[in-house]
C-alpha cells in the first residue's frame, strides 16, 4: 500500500468566526493525521475515451488520528500507519508533509522503514545539496553518491532556487548525477544494513583510484578525486561499503530526488491527499473543516464523528468513481470530472514546470 500521512486542522465545537486567528485555531482546533492510499504504479488514470481506468482505484482515507495542533506529528503519523500494518495492509511508498520529514530519525524515518515503507521526501531550501556523509560517500538530496561528484551537480537544486541556472539546466544536471550513485551490491539484510558499491566498481564511471575502470568506455564520466594527506577515503579504497540504517537516516529516501520516478510517486501522493482534503471539506457534503458539523466537545467524540464523516466521504468518492466507469461497452452513468490537462512527467522542477519546446 502506498499512502501519505497528512496533518489537517479540523474545527471543534466553538463559536469562533469563519476565519479565526491562528491563536484561536490552536485553542479550539485539532490536527487530523490522515493516511491516504493511492495507486502510484499506473501512469494513466484515464482511458482513451476519458473514463476512469477500472484498475486504478480512487484515493481513499484508510487511517486517522486526532490530536492537538502541532502536537507529536511523528508519533501520531507513526501510530496511524502502524495500525494499517496490523490490519494487513502491504506497505509501499510513503510521503508525508515536512512536519513528519523534519522529525528526529528515531521518531519517524527509522520506524517507518522498519515497518517496510519506502519514504519519499521533498526538502526545505536549507536542506538541499550535500546532507552529510558516511565512510567517504556523500548523501545528496537523499541518495548516496561518489564523494568526487562535481560540485555543479551537488548544488544543482540550490542553484535553481537561487536563480543561477534555469529549469532546463537543472533537469540536465539531475540526470547527470545518475552515474555517480553508489549501487547496491546486495539487498538489505534483516537489520536494514546494505552493501553499496563504488560507481567505478559497478562500471558507471572511470576513476584513477580504481585502475581497472580506466578505459572501460569513453562515454563514462572521468572522476577527479581530490588528493588527501591521509590517503583515499574508505569508499574509494574498497569495492563496497556497508551502510547502516542510521547513517543519513533523516534525509535518506528510496528514490532519486527530482527524477521522473520521484515525480510520479511523490506528486501523486501529495496531490491525492490535497485532493481528498478539498473533497471532504466541500460545504455541500461532509464539511469536515467546520466545527458546526460535529456539535460536541472532546477529543474522543470529535474523533468518532470525524471517522463517520470520512467514511461517508470515502463512500461518496467510490460511488462517483463507479458511476463514471464504462464497463462492457456501456455508457457511464456519470461523466468524469477530470477534464484538465495535466503536466507530463519529466517537466517538474522545484520552481515550476519546464516550458515545452516550441
Amino acid at each position: 500500500m502506498t499512502c501519505r500521512p497528512h496533518r489537517h486542522l479540523v474545527g471543534a465545537t466553538t463559536s469562533q468566526a469563519a476565519k479565526p486567528s491562528l491563536a484561536k485555531r490552536y485553542l479550539f482546533g485539532f490536527d487530523a493525521h490522515l493516511a491516504v492510499t493511492r495507486d502510484t504504479q499506473h501512469i494513466k488514470p484515464l482511458l482513451d475515451d476519458g473514463t476512469p481506468d477500472p484498475d486504478v482505484l480512487p484515493a481513499l482515507v484508510v487511517g486517522l488520528c486526532l490530536d492537538k495542533p502541532g502536537e507529536r506529528p511523528a508519533y501520531n503519523g507513526l501510530k496511524t500507519i502502524r495500525r494499517l500494518r496490523e490490519r494487513g495492509y502491504t506497505p509501499g511508498f510513503l510521503a508525508g508533509d515536512r512536519a513528519y520529514d523534519n522529525s528526529e530519525p528515531h521518531e519517524w524515518q527509522l520506524p517507518v522503514r522498519a515497518l517496510g515503507y519506502k519514504p519519499v521526501y521533498d526538502y526545505r531550501v536549507d536542506q538541499l545539496g550535500d546532507q552529510g556523509g558516511a565512510q567517504g560517500s556523500i548523501l545528496v538530496e537523499g541518495t548516496w553518491y561518489c564523494p568526487s561528484m562535481p560540485e555543479s551537480l551537488i548544488e544543482a537544486t540550490s542553484d535553481l532556487h537561487a536563480g543561477r541556472i534555469d529549469r532546463e539546466t537543472w533537469a540536465a544536471r539531475i540526470a547527470a548525477r545518475k552515474p555517480y550513485r553508489l549501487m547496491p551490491e546486495e539487498r538489505e539484510d534483516s537489520e536494514g544494513h546494505q552493501r553499496m558499491m563504488c560507481p567505478a566498481e559497478s562500471g558507471k564511471v572511470q576513476c584513477p583510484l580504481k585502475p581497472r575502470s580506466i578505459g572501460s568506455g569513453v562515454h563514462l564520466p572521468l572522476v577527479d578525486p581530490l588528493p588527501s594527506p591521509t590517503g583515499p577515503l574508505k569508499v574509494c579504497r574498497q569495492r563496497a561499503i556497508t551502510l547502516a540504517p542510521e547513517e543519513g537516516a533523516k534525509h535518506w529516501q528510496a528514490l532519486d530526488y527530482g527524477d521522473e520516478e520521484w515525480q510520479k510517486i511523490y506528486f501523486r501522493l501529495r496531490n491525492s491527499v490535497e485532493g481528498f482534503n478539498g473533497f471532504a471539506k466541500s460545504p455541500l457534503a461532509e464539511t469536515i473543516e467546520s466545527s458546526r458539523s460535529r456539535p460536541i466537545r472532546g477529543l474522543a467524540a470529535q474523533t468518532i464523528l470525524l471517522v463517520f464523516q470520512l467514511a461517508h466521504a470515502n463512500r461518496r468518492k467510490i460511488t462517483t468513481w463507479l458511476d463514471s466507469l464504462a464497463l462492457g461497452g456501456q455508457r457511464p452513468i456519470r461523466r468524469t470530472n477530470r477534464r484538465r490537462k495535466t503536466k507530463p512527467l519529466g517537466t517538474w522542477t522545484p520552481t515550476g514546470h519546464l516550458t515545452p519546446a516550441t
